[in-house]
């Protein structure tokens, strides 16, 4: 580095030191600083309540979704559910007749050529193109997934609060009655 250089950072230094050791100016600093370390660590808290990282809960806000309500009203007419959980899982419980596209797949590119199948088929034997919807848990993964697929050219919805929020409104013994429109 050349000392011209040298002298340069440090006069910028220097000004900077001086424009925040005025009083006028440590107050608004203090206050902006105490602002945005509430903001963080009440992003933080939330990010947890939803079972969700703080990075995947921030992408949440551009994530398009649908509510359980939206889904079970009957407006989409043609849909296809997919679980992006784990195997395991969808073994334990799963939404009516939806098909499994684990987010680890999804991830990899395996997943997307499942999914591309899928459509494949729908779309040949329902002649409509249907609106996907990814599920998980909670909602964490299949915001990953959603990511991934748009990524990638493909639109989809997350059902917001996953699987568990769909079972504090319906049974297993109901998926396919309130799905019987789509």
């Amino acid at each position: 580095m050349a000392p011209a250089d040298r002298i340069s950072i440090h006069k910028s230094i220097d000004n900077f030191k001086g424009f925040i050791s005025q009083p006028r100016y440590l107050v608004p600093l203090a206050l902006i600083g105490a602002v945005c370390l509430a903001g963080a660590g009440t992003l933080s808290i939330l990010a947890y309540q939803q079972h969700m990282s703080l990075p995947v809960y921030l992408l949440s806000f551009s994530t398009p979704q649908i509510s359980v309500a939206e889904l079970a009203s009957g407006n989409l007419k043609s849909v296809i559910l997919i679980d992006v959980r784990s195997p395991e899982e969808y073994q334990e419980d799963r939404i009516g007749n939806s098909e499994l596209v684990p987010l680890a797949d999804i991830e990899s590119g395996s997943g997307i050529l499942q999914l591309k199948a899928i459509l494949q088929v729908y779309e040949k034997t329902h002649q409509e193109k249907p609106t996907v919807i990814l599920y998980c848990t909670s909602g964490m993964r299949s915001i990953k997934a959603n990511k991934q697929l748009r990524d990638r050219g493909y639109q989809a919805l997350t059902l917001t609060g996953g699987i568990t929020a769909w079972r504090k409104q319906f049974g297993r013994s109901q998926d396919l009655s309130v799905l019987a429109t789509k």
